[in-house]
């Protein structure tokens, strides 16, 4: 593959030069009109130097930018290959917490499920010894007929009334009741 290869007249310093390019001609202009400025920044700031000490200072001032810009590059370059590491450590610990969260939410079901189970045994019982009547005789004396289904609460009338307890900073005394039936 053979590129084209093109001369281009280019003025640096006090010196017009003859350049050949097989990339972009303008780019290579570009690139005098740069040196060409340079040379002239450090003829104003020393004029007393000859052309030739000049062309140095301005290779010297080059060079120093170019290593400024290849440092920079590798800053860049770090603070990019930290970012990426940091990004994929946050999706690690993103997918653990979803594998977290699904599993905390299938104990949830699970227990939730449990609860219904007891409830509905519970409330099942308290039926059975409302209904046997051989106890109505005792429930007669005791004077207030206290059910099994009476005693029963649920976690969210237990948690309500914690939280509640909480807010107001009262605590009450939990009635105490004694079931004298057998089971």
């Amino acid at each position: 593959m053979n590129a084209s290869i093109e001369q281009i007249q280019a003025r640096i310093g006090k010196i017009t030069y003859q350049l050949t390019t097989s990339d972009d001609p303008q780019k290579t202009r570009d690139i005098a009109a740069t040196a060409d400025a340079m040379m002239k920044q450090v003829a104003k700031k020393s004029p007393h130097l000859n052309q030739t000490a000049q062309a140095v200072l301005a290779l010297v001032n080059a060079v120093s930018m170019m290593q400024e810009s290849y440092e920079k590059l590798q800053a860049a370059q770090a603070d990019t290959d930290l970012a990426n590491q940091t990004a994929e450590a946050i999706r690690a610990e993103l997918i653990r917490q979803r594998e977290l969260h699904w599993q905390i939410k299938k104990e949830l079901l699970y227990y939730r499920n449990l609860c219904e189970i007891y409830e509905t045994k519970l409330s099942e019982r308290a039926e059975e010894i409302d209904d046997d009547p051989n106890k109505t005789l005792r429930r007669a004396r005791r004077g207030r007929k206290l059910l099994l289904g009476d005693l029963q609460m649920t976690f969210e009338d237990a948690l309500g009334s914690s939280d509640e307890r909480e807010e107001t900073g009262v605590e009450t005394e939990q009635p105490v009741s004694s079931v004298e039936d057998d089971f």
